[in-house]
Order: C-alpha cells, then sequence, then structure tokens
C-alpha cells in the first residue's frame, strides 16, 4: 500500500491547486464510501486507508479530517438507506471530474488503495472501479491498469 500512497502523493503534488477543491472531495469521499460498501460492509482496514490518505497526503490536508469523515459518513449512510439514490448522487460527484484524465486516474487510485486495504479485493469492488472509470470517461485499458 505504500507504494500506491506514494504515487498518489506524486500525483497530487504535481496537481495540488486542483485537488484542493471542495469538488475533489466530495469525490474522493462519496467514490470511497461507495467502493467500501460495495462488498456489504465498510471494514476497519477501509476506514484506516480512508484516513491515511486523509493524514498523509498534504495536499488533501487543507481540508478538516472530520469534515471529510463526515462527507464519507454521509455518502455511506445515503447509500445504506435508499442504494439508488445514493448511487446516482456520488456517480454525479464524480462526474464533475470527468474530462480531467489526471484527476480520474488519481480518484481510481485512492479507491484502489482503499479497496485493497483489507486484503480483499473482491470482484465487487472491481466492478464499481470499472463503473467509476466509465462515469469519468476513461478507456477500459487505462481503468484496468488502476487495478
Amino acid at each position: 500500500m505504500a507504494g500506491l500512497v506514494s504515487a498518489i502523493e506524486a500525483l497530487l503534488a504535481k496537481y495540488h491547486q486542483k485537488v484542493r477543491s471542495r469538488q475533489f472531495l466530495e469525490a474522493v469521499m462519496g467514490a470511497s464510501a461507495m467502493l467500501a460498501l460495495a462488498d456489504g460492509e465498510i471494514s476497519f482496514a477501509e476506514l484506516m486507508a480512508r484516513d491515511y490518505v486523509l493524514d498523509r497526503v498534504r495536499e488533501l490536508q487543507v481540508f478538516d479530517p472530520n469534515e471529510a469523515a463526515e462527507l464519507f459518513r454521509t455518502y455511506a449512510e445515503t447509500i445504506s438507506i435508499d442504494p439508488k439514490r445514493g448511487k446516482t448522487v456520488i456517480l454525479e460527484a464524480i462526474t464533475q471530474l470527468s474530462g480531467d484524465a489526471e484527476l480520474a486516474s488519481l480518484l481510481l487510485r485512492i479507491c484502489v488503495v482503499i479497496g485493497k486495504s483489507d486484503c480483499d479485493f473482491s470482484q465487487r469492488e472491481r466492478e464499481v472501479i470499472h463503473i467509476f472509470g466509465d462515469v469519468l470517461g476513461l478507456e477500459k485499458g487505462e481503468i484496468d491498469r488502476q487495478l
């Protein structure tokens, strides 16, 4: 996981102005929640990976970690209460990043870190990553390279 986080840090440093937007934080927290719930429950390891990314990645430290965690919790709760609505809301947040290949790739890398954190990167989690990639307009080959 350290190697993936280092790659994320390098990309965030390169695109630091873009990732400091509330829009990016909302897309990342929504995608992370949807991915973490893909296999039915959010594991402690997935929460720790989310916190690790938020704590270690300097460019995301402009956001209050409690605010980011609250966004994650709100998205997860929305999915749990009304899965169809939750998915729609999250995919709309993610769509805001379409057209920016670097941020789209970065979002997928963060999701992969979170998905692999519990050592059970399930088929359902892979499918969710592909949904994100499709929404972001990425080619299937680019999506597969992220996995």
